[in-house]
């Protein structure tokens, strides 16, 4: 009888234990099914895309809506790649010119103004970073006219130099620069600077290896609006020849099949789903410094 209260009583201790364990944990556990929830919303639409892609035009209107492809075929990517007009490649390689000029040139001369900002003295240095903040509150839709107008006169309509030039000034990338590099201790720069380093080897040697989790942030941000953007390209590209893949893609919503003027959509998501895919190979790739470098300034060491 007593053995047997007492495996009783265990029991119930155990359970609980256990139960004040779950409790402790209930937290977490909601907290990540909430993550979970987000992210399929956001997932939702890239999953559509892809699937849509390997749809039928019927297939693609029906209702209610095939969420698993019936009968899978691949006719949208090869009406893709069969357009007459111009090849997707053309568009594709366009967009890499211009996506890896832009961060090449807007990474450069954002870590060197943000070196400035950080570790350097000169006057009015707090009112120049001011109004470099200062234009972060603009519209992209304001300067649109005085940059068409600017890069007319310059002659560089219809060239990737006029794509790429109003793109490479992105005040956030001083701004993050700016921020993580005030991090770095003033010792290691002056230990440089006493060893012989020149003001170019102490931004090249220390700067930049303590700030590739930034650097990478800003790698990621600035490629993708470069490929993303669409207005700006839309003013500048002349020609088809011209015309990087967002253009192309919102192209393709003009190509009749046949005879018939109708919005193929499974075309539409097939190039869509063509032009996601390296900005997904970009995020992939360096993605191990994205959430590092965007809590920049959180903590100050």
């Amino acid at each position: 009888m007593a053995t047997s209260l007492a495996t009783g009583r265990m029991r119930r201790w155990e359970g609980a234990l256990a139960w004040r364990r779950v409790r402790a944990r209930l937290p977490l556990i909601l907290l990540t099914l909430l993550v979970l929830i987000v992210a399929v919303i956001y997932l939702l639409p890239l999953y559509w895309m892809f699937t849509g892609s390997l749809k039928a035009q019927k297939g693609i209107m029906m209702t209610p809506p095939e969420w698993f492809p019936a009968s899978p075929t691949l006719e949208n990517w090869r009406n893709l790649f069969s357009i007459k007009t111009i090849s997707p490649w053309t568009w594709f390689k366009n967009s890499v010119i211009v996506s890896l000029g832009t961060v090449a040139i807007s990474v450069s001369m954002s870590a060197l103004a943000g070196y400035a900002f950080a570790k350097k003295q000169f006057p009015g240095r707090e009112f120049l970073f001011f109004l470099i903040l200062a234009t972060m509150m603009l519209p992209a839709q304001v300067t649109l006219v005085p940059m068409y107008l600017f890069v007319r006169k310059l002659g560089f309509y219809n060239t990737y130099i006029g794509m790429i030039l109003p793109m490479v000034l992105y005040p956030f990338g001083v701004f993050l620069m700016r921020q993580f590099m005030q991090n770095i201790p003033n010792e290691l720069l002056d230990a440089a600077r006493i060893d012989g380093a020149s003001e170019w080897g102490q931004f090249w040697s220390i700067a930049i290896p303590l700030s590739m989790p930034a650097l990478s942030a800003l790698t990621i941000l600035t490629f993708f609006n470069a490929w993303n953007n669409f207005m700006w390209q839309l003013l500048m590209a002349k020609d088809y020849k011209m015309m990087t893949l967002p253009m192309g893609v919102s192209y393709l919503a003009l190509v009749p099949i046949g005879e018939r003027a109708v919005l193929d959509v499974g075309l539409l998501m097939a190039g869509g789903t063509f032009g996601a895919i390296p900005m997904i190979l970009f995020f992939l790739f360096f993605q191990r410094y994205f959430v590092q470098g965007l809590m920049v300034g959180a903590l100050k060491g």
